[in-house]
């Protein structure tokens, strides 16, 4: 039985945690049917004082015509959002792959500096800094 203990203590503590997440979860759900119906009435309220103002085709068309235009901004938004991510996704892997060039060339610098005895040392050193140098420079054209 008291082996038994630390994994009711654990299982209890998993239960409590699913309870609270299911009970916000039924809590949130609530509040957007909630808002939803409020915004509905509103869009109701709408519709019947502009169908006083003007006729009742003007207001439908008003309507879907301010629906679509919220629909195309909204839309816009999430294209130019996309693409701002990929734009960081691929920086980010170029930067990684900076990263593993980088790495890969100080492993082979080191490999060839360890090998490397006598006057061909610096010679082999200044190679790999200039290779170095020149892998990590000049590969900003992304940007535009």
């Amino acid at each position: 039985m008291a082996l038994t203990a630390p994994f009711a203590a654990a299982a209890n503590r998993a239960s409590t945690a699913v309870r609270s997440v299911g009970q916000s979860v039924v809590l949130y759900a609530a509040i957007v049917l909630v808002g939803l119906t409020g915004a509905g009435f509103l869009v109701a309220a709408l519709y019947i004082w502009l169908a006083q103002v003007t006729s009742t085709l003007a207001a439908a068309l008003l309507m879907g015509a301010g629906f679509l235009a919220i629909a195309g901004i909204a839309l816009a938004i999430a294209i130019g959002r996309g693409r701002k991510k990929k734009r960081e996704n691929q920086r980010a892997a170029a930067n990684t792959a900076l990263l593993a060039s980088s790495v890969s060339l100080a492993t082979t610098a080191i490999r060839i500096v360890s090998r490397v005895r006598g006057p061909l040392l610096l010679p082999a050193i200044a190679a790999l800094a200039a290779g170095w140098y020149l892998s990590t420079t000049g590969h900003d054209d992304e940007d535009e």
